[in-house]
């Protein structure tokens, strides 16, 4: 009785030691999403500052994106091999180092290289914490801890823009990005003292035993079509996120409403609400009706239609192209059901690697069309303005011509959606889960 009483207790401390641990690193994924964002709000004091036009502006979003796309496989294999606490203490370590180093230096190379430093200890942030809720959480809770986790991350951007406009309004952007450095400082001593690793452990072994080469298990995922159509969709879907929340949604309001930088930032970072919004809800909808590939086709033909309307309508009241922004994120949060669906058509005990490969090729994707926006500006569009900072000066007319390379990459994704199976039952996710 004893024994059984002794286990009992052992189980109960080892799951509440795994709820905290997911809420430090989901804490740390909540911080490296304000380094992610904060380039779009700072856009004109970075340019200034540097001395950069739109195309150059570009790599401080595409550097961070690359780094932390490329890191991703790696990251999973250095997290087998030291552990999640000893991977979130070096990748927070990290991120300080490229914050500080951003926030005093006067040389835009530097200030490249501070971006794929952020990039890198970003990196497994998402990852460590699937992997505490796979690992040593209950099966019946993951889902929701799933989406929980990158709620949490997208209220980091979300809360990221006003404040840093205030910010730097009385201090000056350096001076607010080191305020960003000392909640960083705060997220590394709560992930010391509080991330401790459970004992009890709810992962199943793998079926795969022999070793294979990591190029022998890309091919084998990358040869199943299914896995392949999630990942392209979860694309379309992620990047209007990536170009506007993250890096441009900022200047085309400012050029398109004459909003003050502060409103702009505000009204952009709605889309994070409407990510919120659609990674929760959507999930559970789709889930209780047993309809993801019917709810990942609405969605991605409701990106398509959303971000249309936001780049051919005319002046809008502020609460209209809000509206608008807000249902554009709603719609991408389906990026979500996406990684469901990798899940479910994963090969037998690739489930952790597949994820690593569709998030890889989803941050490319980004980082890709952030860059191609800017270089779009520059090369094509820009007419030899200058605005009152000395830098090129673009036109509402500018930046939608620019994004408009989205609007036929996300209508290529709604021709992509076609191609998905009829709906199976989310019994067959639980088992590649469990």
């Amino acid at each position: 009785m004893s024994s059984f009483v002794s286990s009992s207790s052992n189980q109960t401390k080892s799951l509440k030691a795994g709820y905290i641990s997911w809420a430090v690193v989901s804490l740390f994924f909540f911080y490296q999403y304000i380094l992610r964002v904060f380039p779009g709000v700072m856009v004109n004091e970075l340019r200034s500052d540097f001395s950069i036009n739109a195309e150059q502006f570009a790599y401080f979003g595409a550097f961070y994106l690359y780094a932390y796309s490329l890191l991703q496989i790696p990251v999973g294999l250095l997290v087998d091999k030291i552990g999640v606490k000893k991977t979130v203490i070096l990748s927070i370590l990290i991120c300080l180092a490229g914050t500080g180093l951003i926030a005093f230096t006067h040389n835009l190379y530097l200030a490249y290289f501070s971006r794929i430093l952020m990039g890198i200890g970003s990196a497994c942030a998402f990852m460590c914490t699937l992997k505490i809720v796979a690992d040593f959480l209950p099966p019946g809770k993951r889902g929701f801890l799933n989406g929980a986790t990158l709620t949490l991350g997208v209220v980091g951007a979300l809360v990221a823009g006003k404040p840093l406009s205030i910010a730097m309004d009385f201090f000056g952007w350096r001076h607010a990005l080191l305020l960003t450095l000392i909640v960083g400082v705060g997220v590394l001593l709560l992930t010391l003292f509080l991330l401790k690793i459970p004992t009890v452990s709810y992962e199943s072994e793998s079926t795969h035993e022999e070793k294979e080469s990591i190029f022998q298990v890309m091919k084998e995922i990358l040869s199943t079509p299914m896995v392949v159509i999630y990942a392209i969709l979860a694309v379309g879907l992620y990047t209007p996120t990536s170009v506007l929340a993250d890096l441009w949604g900022v200047a085309y309001l400012m050029a398109k409403y004459g909003f003050a930088r502060g409103d702009a930032a505000e009204v952009s970072m709605t889309m994070y609400i409407g990510v919120c919004v659609g990674s929760l809800l959507l999930p559970w909808f789709s889930e209780k009706y047993n309809i993801l590939n019917r709810t990942i086709i609405i969605c991605t033909y409701g990106v398509f239609f959303t971000f249309i309307s936001i780049l051919i309508a005319p002046q809008l009241p502020i609460m209209g192209i809000t509206a608008l922004i807000l249902l554009l994120g709603t719609f991408g949060g389906a990026e979500m059901l996406c990684f469901v669906g990798v899940i479910m058509y994963a090969p037998k005990g690739r489930t952790g690697i597949t994820l690593g490969i569709t998030n890889t090729v989803n941050m490319i994707g980004g980082a890709l069309a952030q860059q191609c926006v800017g270089l779009i500006l520059d090369r094509f569009l820009w007419k030899g303005d200058l605005d009152a900072h000395g830098n090129h000066f673009y036109k509402s007319e500018d930046y939608a011509l620019a994004f408009s390379f989205l609007a036929i990459m996300i209508a290529l994704c709604c021709l992509v959606a076609r191609n998905l199976k009829k709906d199976t039952s989310y019994a067959k996710t639980a088992e590649c889960i469990t």
